[in-house]
């Protein structure tokens, strides 16, 4: 029996938590509820004679997959952090709103140099 003290080390391997499904169901889900939103305000403005069904349309598939984009990315963003309930909820608002932002200024840019 040796007297000698051993060292042990300790190695934490971290697994990644995300889960691609969960990521795509978000971003469809996103798409969802983004392209309706945005139809519901759309259609106000074809029943006022501002567009067409259209040009409704088109702006409403438009802006939901730029949410949908947002919901992906702020999941995806949420499962690599991991962390606490309030930590989670922070990083998913900031994440989406920052992606969402960013569509939009790309968009205007885009718009703006069309006309």
């Amino acid at each position: 029996m040796s007297t000698t003290p051993t060292h042990t080390t300790t190695q934490i391997y971290r697994t990644s938590t995300l889960q691609p499904t969960a990521v795509l169901n978000t971003g469809i889900f996103g798409t969802v509820v983004g392209s309706t939103a945005a139809m519901g305000m759309n259609l106000h403005k074809v029943r006022d004679k501002e567009m067409t069904l259209g040009e409704a349309t088109a702006d409403s598939l438009a802006k939901g997959a730029g949410a949908g984009i947002a919901a992906a990315v702020a999941t995806a963003a949420v499962q690599s952090l991991g962390g606490s309930r309030l930590t989670n909820w922070t990083v998913l608002l900031a994440t989406a709103t920052g992606v969402g932002y960013a569509i939009n200024t790309l968009g205007r840019k885009k718009t703006t140099d069309n006309d």
